[in-house]
């Protein structure tokens, strides 16, 4: 419980689907696809607290639980017009002789305003059905901290995402399992 602040919790390449309608449909359950990724990663950042009591010398007398703040990250490959379309919602036009996602920053945003006008729910399904799916409720997808466009030959362009996770409308904030095990509500 005491090692780091951060742990990866899920490893897997697969699809992201955003606002996902009903599990018992075909792929891609009623939402859009936005991007395949060779590895995706649901980091939990909550610690657990040792209460330590002087009367036993320093030993814990009990564990205070951990916070409940997640976030999911992964790479997109390529530029993917509909995940800049759905993510990045303010700062996206469409190209006018292209037709294609154009992302201007800084867009409509303000920074220091709320994000949660681009929150959506989302749907991690890995390529093996035999790995766990994830299903975020309430996401808002951001660029990494730090995030790189590499446009030279060496490396692929992409999306560097990372979707901070909050409770839903139902309470829940994420949910990993099975795809046939996992709900969207």
């Amino acid at each position: 419980m005491a090692a780091g602040s951060a742990s990866r919790v899920i490893r897997a390449p697969g699809r992201l689907v955003a606002s996902p309608t009903d599990l018992g449909l075909s792929y891609p359950y009623g939402g859009t696809e936005v991007g395949k990724t060779r590895l995706a990663l649901l980091t939990s950042f909550g610690t657990a607290v040792r209460v330590e009591s002087e009367g036993l010398g320093g030993e814990a007398s009990d564990i205070l639980e951990r916070s409940n703040r997640w976030s999911f990250s992964c790479f997109l490959r390529g530029w993917d017009d509909d995940a800049v379309e759905k993510f990045f919602a303010t700062n996206y036009i469409q190209g006018a002789a292209s037709g294609r996602a154009l992302f201007r920053e800084p867009g409509i945003r303000a920074p220091g305003g709320s994000a949660l006008v681009r929150a959506l729910k989302l749907l991690y399904v890995p390529d093996d059905l035999n790995n766990p799916a994830v299903v975020m409720y309430h996401g808002v997808p951001d660029w990494s901290d730090g995030a790189e466009l590499a446009f030279q030959r060496g490396e692929e362009l992409g999306i560097p995402l990372t979707v901070e996770l909050l409770r839903g409308a139902t309470e829940k904030i994420v949910e990993v399992g099975r795809i046939v095990d996992v709900s969207l509500t």
